[in-house]
């Protein structure tokens, strides 16, 4: 079943290898709800990769995009400790620096990788968990 047979816009799936897709819009509340998912993950203790997919039709609501930007600059440190790297599956080739490049990479507290290839993605992010 997926996140939209669910009426869930955000899916988090796998571990430690943790596959994260936005597939539809959402509000603050299923932001909030995924980004307690995102804080369950720090409690295993354990290092993880995430790879993340975001369709088309996925979009945050403001108060969503606030949240989430609040919670990586709170979360900045267990990121950098737990999480090995985030693969992101670009929707299009001109997406990937965007996604990927040395701006998000400063942002990031751990290493970043796009590809419009999910198994070029899942490989990078396999490597960096296979490193660990």
């Amino acid at each position: 079943m997926n996140a939209e047979d669910m009426g869930q816009p955000i899916l988090v799936e796998g571990w430690p290898l943790v596959k994260v897709c936005f597939v539809g819009p959402a509000n603050e509340g299923q932001v909030q709800s995924w980004l307690q998912q995102m804080d369950d993950l720090f409690l295993r203790r354990t290092r993880f990769g995430l790879l993340t997919k975001t369709d088309e039709d996925s979009d945050f609501s403001a108060a969503g995009r606030k949240a989430m930007g609040l919670w990586f600059k709170l979360r900045r440190e267990q990121l950098s400790l737990w999480c090995v790297g985030v693969a992101r599956i670009a929707p299009q080739a001109d997406a990937v620096e965007r996604l990927a490049g040395p701006k998000m990479q400063a942002a990031m507290p751990c290493p970043i990788y796009a590809s419009v290839d999910e198994e070029q993605a899942r490989a990078w992010l396999q490597d960096k968990l296979t490193d660990m």
